[in-house]
């Protein structure tokens, strides 16, 4: 009698525990979504091509959570992951457990919306491998000399960054576009902070950030669903979240600059005979104007579309000299709290020059012209721009002109289908999205934008687009600036330099 009232008394309690067995429906086939009680999200996608096992694990952290307090700390904790756990005592016996589950591509990286971490490993090992990252997360050793030794390593980085001539305009654009917190588009950090970094303060970056509210784990190949939930769910049930979440500090501004910003870049890697401009606005944020970013896809596709009327515009102006479809584009990037919108090309500098003479500023001799010189042509690029393509983007009888928007809608949902056939690129591009919008967004896109009308696209180039003031950039060689400084400067161009392109420069 006792054996059967114990029987039924428990049968409750064994449905309730594996009730969350069932995982929640997604409209992707194969790809599978549970969520743990402590917050933690799970993504399965079953795909038995091959045997093996893809894993990462991901925190909503990064850049985007910086302030100039702690700018770089999470590049920092990102390499102390490695440094050893409570399982493995150091860097050596990290390594060596990961190579005897025969992993490959082992790796982490720090970006603007997420820090991730990841290997692939032999399918039969999957429960060994989602452990090994448990103990990396959740009980790094952080110890003072390794920590110590892991600083001069990160610094040699951001010490390169300062002199790498792409990471030296990028660093300008950001600090122009956010004035009012350029660090939270840097993952590298200020050199200062990591010097000054503590274990004490990691600590804190894992106590605030590294949590199961705050992250998720994705895994995928030749796995049953059921089977990595129930892994995980042993695994990772009783990591804690703290007692008070730290708030999240949004951005908005949308509208950075009061007037048109325009800046010369002396790239030593350009030749003579080649301009490159860019053109950047503020555009939709992945956490707030999520409706925006699919009017921004179905853009960016009509954009740039070679037999469109935004490329032909520019295309057929031959004064500018871009020589076809592919050097002159539109861009957008989906980011959680820093869309940006940006145009660029690459012109050629045909520039024939015949006498010499002076326009009436100063003593520099400017050449007579034949055709544009490359000042005049980057003023005509910006001109069509603003005057000419940008309107024309409002106009439906033009812009959609090449392609209908069903049309466009149809390519994204291609592009999806071909996203879909490995287990590994379905999981890279939800766990992109998850960091910088949500699940739901991933899940959802192909039904939201399926639902982007022209009026949409309109209305998204007139919010974000039209009369707005943006940030134009010029680039050239040390030979071209040397023969038109004078000219860039007196036509208001602001040089770019390693010395105040970075935001680390002005904290005092």
């Amino acid at each position: 009698m006792f054996t059967n009232l114990k029987k039924y008394f428990f049968l409750p309690v064994f449905l309730a525990f594996f009730l969350p067995l069932f995982s929640e429906s997604t409209p992707v086939e194969g790809l599978y979504r549970y969520k743990l009680e402590n917050g933690l999200e799970l993504f399965v996608a079953e795909n038995d091509s091959a045997p093996l096992a893809y894993i990462e694990i991901a925190v909503r952290a990064g850049a985007v959570t910086q302030n100039p307090q702690n700018a770089g700390l999470f590049h920092l904790y990102e390499h102390m992951m490695f440094k050893g756990n409570e399982m493995y005592a150091d860097q050596d016996a990290f390594t060596e457990a990961a190579n005897e589950m025969g992993q490959i591509d082992q790796n982490g990286s720090t970006g603007i919306d997420r820090v991730n971490y990841y290997f692939t490993i032999p399918s039969a090992l999957v429960r060994r491998g989602l452990e090994f990252w448990s103990y990396a997360i959740r009980t790094p050793k952080i110890d003072n000399q390794e920590l110590e030794n892991e600083k001069s390593v990160v610094l040699s980085e951001i010490n390169a960054d300062f002199t790498d001539p792409d990471h030296i305009r990028a660093a300008a654009i950001y600090k122009t576009m956010f004035p009012d917190c350029p660090w939270r588009l840097d993952p590298s950090g200020n050199p200062v902070v990591i010097q000054n970094a503590s274990p004490e303060l990691l600590r804190e970056i894992q106590k605030n950030y590294y949590i199961p509210s705050n992250s998720a784990i994705f895994v995928g190949g030749d796995v049953k669903h059921d089977e990595v939930f129930a892994y995980v769910k042993e695994i990772y049930s009783d990591w804690e979240n703290p007692s008070e979440a730290l708030p999240f500090a949004r951005t908005v501004n949308k509208n950075p600059l009061s007037s048109e910003k325009k800046l010369i870049f002396v790239n030593p890697g350009l030749s003579d005979k080649i301009i490159q401009v860019s053109y950047y606005l503020r555009g939709p944020d992945g956490e707030i104007d999520i409706k925006d970013t699919y009017s921004a896809d179905v853009w960016v596709n009509l954009a740039n579309s070679p037999s469109g009327n935004f490329v032909k515009t520019f295309v057929s102006d031959s004064s500018l000299g871009i020589p076809e479809s592919e050097y002159i584009g539109a861009y957008y990037p989906t980011r959680r709290v820093s869309g940006l919108i940006s145009f660029s090309a690459a012109m050629v500098n045909d520039y024939k020059s015949s006498e010499k003479f002076n326009f009436g500023f100063g003593n520099a001799p400017v050449a007579k012209q034949t055709n544009l010189n490359p000042v005049e042509k980057s003023e005509r690029f910006l001109s069509v721009l603003k005057e000419k393509a940008i309107p024309e983007m409002t106009k439906k009888s033009l812009f959609f002109k090449d392609k209908s928007i069903g049309f466009v809608i149809q390519q994204l949902e291609d592009a999806r289908i071909y996203e879909m056939e490995s287990a590994e690129s379905v999981l890279a591009s939800l766990s992109f999205f998850w960091s910088s919008c949500s699940s739901d967004y991933f899940f959802s896109y192909d039904e939201n934008i399926a639902k982007v009308t022209e009026d949409d696209v309109v209305s998204f180039v007139k919010k974000y687009m039209q009369n707005k003031k943006g940030a134009f950039i010029v680039s050239v060689s040390p030979g071209l600036w040397n023969e038109y400084k004078d000219l860039f400067l007196a036509s208001g161009y602001e040089q770019i330099s390693a010395e105040n392109a970075f935001w680390q420069n002005d904290i005092k």
